[in-house]
């Protein structure tokens, strides 16, 4: 029996997208994740395959890229990732500056670009965030006034572009969830950390994710992909850590050498300007002769 009434939601997102009947689970999280900023709901239009998505997993491990469209006619780019915390917000410009390239069609126009949201999700606590979801994006301020300040472009064709065509990005710190229901984003959540819903949400999608994510409603088949992925995790993670590790305990190592170097150099410098002995120096510092007479020179 599964520790967990519902598959991860993480893996649930590209397991729904399989089949265009679930896009209204997914697009039900994007809404109420787009709508904490005020944007207009949307509808997916199609799944994205570009470069980024062919890159090494452990490079980059996209869940998905999606191409939706707003009330209003409105394009976007959603890219939904699983993520560290350490490096992520690196790995989010990353990935983002990657699918603007990746996007564009030889010899378009520049303002074709399409706006990015990026939506991290972190299963680790990040220190600097006191609330589980996090919204960033470029802003721009005068020299002279308090405040940011909208930079809009006139063009010929009567239309204007500012600062609506840069990404912006979530984070959502998934242990930081206090599993508290005040809004519609709450619950989703609840849902991204608990793999579990309550009878008492509100979402229209909800009973659909109990529905549709429950491990035990899948096949064997599915079943079998799904244990494969949470393996694949377990092994990213081990080996995220490993390097982290290494890296920090080389650093370290390269650090006290480079502070052991320097202070040798500071008491030879010293003990020169005390016209020392070069042997002298030699044996306090265990610098070599050349080394001393270079450090002389300069």
């Amino acid at each position: 029996m599964p520790d967990k009434p519902l598959i991860s939601f993480d893996y649930a997102i590209k397991y729904l997208l399989r089949d265009k009947g679930n896009y209204d689970i997914v697009e039900g999280f994007i809404n109420a994740l787009l709508g904490t900023n005020g944007y207009e709901p949307v509808k997916i239009k199609t799944l994205l395959d570009t470069e980024s998505n062919k890159e090494s997993a452990f490079l980059k491990r996209s869940i998905v890229d999606l191409a939706v469209e707003d009330t209003k006619g409105q394009v976007y780019i959603v890219e939904i990732e699983r993520s560290y915390a350490d490096g992520a917000i690196c790995k989010a410009f990353f990935n983002t500056s990657r699918l603007v390239a990746d996007s564009m069609q030889i010899g378009v126009d520049y303002t074709a670009i399409k706006k990015i949201f990026h939506v991290s999700l972190l299963y680790s606590r990040v220190a600097c965030m006191d609330h589980p979801l996090a919204h960033g994006k470029t802003i721009f301020t005068s020299m002279h006034v308090d405040g940011p300040t909208e930079i809009i472009v006139d063009r010929p064709q009567d239309e204007k572009l500012g600062l609506g065509i840069l990404p912006e990005y979530f984070i959502i710190s998934v242990p930081l969830f206090d599993d508290i229901i005040k809004e519609e984003i709450d619950e989703w959540l609840y849902v991204i950390k608990n793999s579990d819903t309550k009878e008492d949400f509100k979402s229209p999608c909800m009973k659909k994710v109990a529905e549709r994510l429950n491990i035990l409603k899948m096949n064997d088949d599915d079943q079998t992909k799904y244990r494969i992925y949470m393996k694949e995790l377990v092994t990213e993670a081990d080996r995220l850590k490993i390097a982290t590790a290494k890296g920090k305990a080389e650093g370290k190592a390269e650090g006290k050498a480079e502070g052991e170097a320097g202070a040798k150099l500071m008491v030879a410098k010293i003990m020169l300007s005390k016209r020392e002995s070069v042997e002298k120096i030699m044996e306090f510092t265990g610098l070599t002769q050349q080394d001393i007479e270079n450090i002389a020179k300069r």
